[in-house]
């Protein structure tokens, strides 16, 4: 919302927050914020509104800030169109994408997404089916091989000071199989969290570009906190099966022709699931 006339506490909140570039907890939050309203003879709760919540507060000037709640923990807070900075974490911790928008952006498939704006979900359009209703869900531009391969090159290129590392993952783009020989050199480098930042920092700029050009407000809920260290193994292994099975998809259609292509009969998922298993055997 725009500042109304005569609201002093968006100018509150900008001055609690103009001496940092990080992520502030709440509580250290409301201690600036305390300050800074003391100087304008201004208290928290309001005295017209002795009932009012602190998150309550702030919330009502989401053009002033963002704020990310985490179930457990004390929200963060960053200026508004700093939301990157979630990404980055604070401490060490690291930040997500919540599960459906970051299969959305990233995912390469043949089934189109859409973001529901009534219900905040992704949905995906499977081809033959009625196009969705266009006042309330909007087209996702759907990742490509080519998009993905280039966010790794990128990656690489960021090591400019790790020569040997970035010509190693740089060969791994040249292969059959780029993205799961890419997620297997991640592996073996123990590069999973840099990798992980990197991309989580990519997509959320992409998100916002999308949100901005299709007049969606940005949701503080669409990040997550990320994975702790004792759950990484989990979420490279579940990393490494996306990229091998979409590698795998992709060589299986390159072998066919349009004729071939005509006589596939059976959803892509099962193909998926064919090749996975006999992988296994």
């Amino acid at each position: 919302m725009a500042d109304a006339v005569g609201d002093p506490w968006p100018e509150v909140l900008r001055e609690a927050l103009a001496s940092t570039t990080q992520p502030v907890i709440g509580t250290h939050f409301r201690a600036a914020v305390t300050a800074a309203a003391a100087k304008r003879d201004l208290q928290f709760p309001p005295p017209a509104e002795p009932q009012l919540r602190f998150i309550q507060l702030i919330q009502r000037y989401p053009d002033t800030l963002s704020v990310l709640r985490r179930p457990g923990q004390d929200f963060l807070v960053v200026a508004a169109g700093r939301t990157d900075l979630f990404a980055k974490g604070l401490e060490g911790r690291l930040y997500g994408l919540r599960r459906d928008l970051f299969q959305a952006f990233s995912v390469i498939g043949y089934n189109r997404p859409f973001y529901d704006k009534n219900t905040d979900r992704v949905t995906w359009q499977k081809s033959g089916d009625p196009a969705p209703p266009t006042d309330s869900c909007v087209p996702i531009p759907p990742a490509t091989q080519d998009s993905e391969v280039q966010l790794r090159r990128d990656f690489a290129d960021a090591l400019h000071d790790r020569p040997e590392v970035r010509t190693k993952l740089t060969l791994t783009l040249e292969n059959a199989l780029p993205l799961q020989a890419f997620s297997g050199a991640v592996r073996e480098l123990e590069l999973q969290k840099e990798w992980h930042t990197f991309r989580t920092e990519r997509l959320v700029d992409k998100i916002e570009r999308w949100a901005r050009d299709n007049k969606i407000e940005w949701k503080d809920a669409w990040l997550t906190q990320g994975p702790s260290d004792h759950t990484w193994k989990q979420v490279v292994r579940v990393d490494s099966r996306v990229d091998a099975q979409v590698d795998a998809l992709r060589v299986l259609l390159s072998g066919m022709d349009a004729a071939d292509m005509q006589r596939v009969s059976i959803p892509l998922d099962l193909v998926l699931k064919a090749i996975t298993s006999s992988r296994k055997h």
